[in-house]
């Protein structure tokens, strides 16, 4: 037997190879209970707003929200029925104006419903209104009164010529017990005033 087969190969173990990894730089112990902090703040606030958000919906402010807008809605629907006009149908006019109308302006409207009657047809007008925007005045719940301002725009019809007319309306609006509808108690021309005067 040689000396080269008497030899045992021996294997050696094999360290592993050292890897270089990176491990992430540990965070300081403040920053981590300032995060905690910022996140609890931030919940109690949110918590804080839900709740006053909840209170105010759900109180008296959110029915003079829903007052506010019932005013605005049946506001433009009388704007419309007072300077909408159409020559060939006046009798809706009259009807329409009537059925938005408190017992006090529909006295007024008897009285005055023939000459207007009369001018409009002979004039042949017919009048299309757009209601810009409307901003309320002044709002009594308990009362059941409101005033408001309107920008208008008409485009005035008569005959063969049209004519682009812009202006403001106050209105004055007074809740029917009978139905707790609004309905109009006072519409009014307010003059537009130039810038600078």
């Amino acid at each position: 037997m040689s000396s080269d087969e008497s030899s045992v190969d021996t294997i050696e173990p094999v360290e592993p190879a050292e890897t270089e990894t990176e491990s992430a730089p540990a965070q300081p112990r403040w920053l981590l209970l300032g995060s905690a902090a910022f996140a609890l703040a931030a919940l109690l606030a949110a918590a804080v707003f839900g709740v006053l958000w909840w209170v105010h919906a759900s109180g008296d402010d959110a029915d003079l929200a829903t007052s506010r807008e019932e005013v605005v809605t049946a506001g433009r629907a009388a704007i419309k029925a007072y300077t909408e006009v159409d020559f060939e149908n006046l009798d809706a006019f009259f009807a329409k104006q009537k059925d938005l109308s408190d017992q006090g302006m529909k006295e007024q409207l008897a009285k005055s419903e023939p000459t207007y009657r009369k001018a409009l047809a002979e004039a042949k007008t017919k009048v299309t209104t757009t209601v810009q925007d409307i901003g309320v005045e002044e709002l009594d719940d308990h009362q059941g009164k409101a005033k408001f301002l309107a920008a208008v725009t008409l485009e005035v019809k008569q005959g063969d010529k049209t004519v682009p007319k812009a202006i403001r309306i106050e209105v004055q609006m007074t809740r029917d017990p009978a139905d707790n509808a609004w309905k109009l108690s006072g519409i009014g021309d307010v003059p537009l005033v130039a810038a600078g005067q």
